[in-house]
């Protein structure tokens, strides 16, 4: 499973992803976005050096704990 970079989302196919790590001189694979409006939004926030700001994830995105990975003892 992949989480678009710029908007968080995990509902894309792996097939449709675009790899951007190289932005960051990372693992192309460590960094992806979903469209090419995702590509494009964040590319603009690369080059004017905005894009560690903080802006929250969305509504749908839903935080992994350990306990989803804890089986009942």
């Amino acid at each position: 499973m992949s989480i678009c970079s710029n908007c968080y989302t995990t509902k894309f196919r792996p097939k449709k992803k675009y790899e951007v790590g190289h932005w960051w001189n990372n693992e192309s694979y460590l960094a992806v976005v979903c469209s090419d409006r995702c590509k494009d939004e964040l590319e603009k926030r690369v080059q004017d050096r905005t894009w560690m700001e903080w802006r929250g994830f969305p509504k749908e995105v839903r935080a992994v704990t350990d306990k989803q990975f804890t089986s009942n003892l």
